[in-house]
């Protein structure tokens, strides 16, 4: 009689511990996608602010060097102009792509290929307010072009993953797509001699690029490079 008690407490017992696993395997299946995007919006925060870094050096370089492009990514780091050598968040390697002035143009028209992203009647190349955009090309000096290699200096970065963002940052839904460049914006007459720009208005420099915004100057409260809130 005993020995057929304890075999019922203990089936009870194991009946007990699967039902107990089977509702944490639900739960833990439930769980696991939602921190899995957590975790990647991070990831992608990370991946905007440490671009961001890059364009942000590259402008401070230019105001130095009378707006020539630095020839290496090691110099900016060398001469303080970035604080560190930053690592993709999206990649094993942590390497990021380095984009060049002769690259530039070639990358944004890949991009570009069989994705209609310029608004009807926008001529290709522009951005939000006319300003040089996505095809834009990167203007050389002199100082750059004898400083830099065949390619030309330095002009940004972009993520060397190849798989699709759950953000979508400037029409543009792939990581290695997200460019964080920074180009001196073209100053164009429109309008009388005196006037420049969209209603006679200068072209504000630093046209913006995929993952780089205009505001107040680099560093500052909403400004271009300020780290993305969490």
């Amino acid at each position: 009689m005993r020995m057929r008690l304890h075999a019922a407490v203990d089936g009870y017992a194991m009946a007990g511990l699967l039902v107990t696993l089977g509702v944490m395997s639900v739960v833990l299946g439930m769980a696991l996608p939602v921190w899995r995007t957590v975790v990647q919006r991070e990831k992608e925060e990370e991946l905007i602010f440490r671009g961001r870094q890059y364009a942000r050096a590259i402008q401070l370089y230019q105001r130095k060097f009378a707006a020539a492009y630095p020839p290496s990514v090691d110099l900016l780091v060398e001469q303080r102009f970035l604080r560190k050598k930053y690592t993709d968040p999206m990649t094993k390697s942590g390497e990021f792509e380095i984009i060049y002035q002769g690259t530039l143009a070639q990358r944004q028209a890949a991009a570009m290929a069989g994705r209609a992203t310029t608004s009807p009647g926008t001529p290709a190349g522009t951005g939000r307010g006319g300003m040089a955009g996505p095809a834009a090309t990167a203007p050389s000096s002199a100082f750059g072009s004898q400083a830099a290699g065949p390619q030309g200096g330095v002009v940004g970065v972009a993520s060397k993953s190849k798989e699709k963002s759950l953000r979508v940052l400037d029409g543009r839904s792939v990581y290695s797509e997200w460019q964080f460049v920074f180009v001196p914006a073209q100053v164009t007459r429109t309008g009388p001699a005196g006037s420049v720009g969209r209603g006679g208005r200068g072209v504000q420099p630093g046209a913006t690029q995929p993952g780089m915004q205009r505001g107040r100057g680099p560093g500052g409260a909403g400004g271009p490079f300020s780290r993305p809130p969490g």
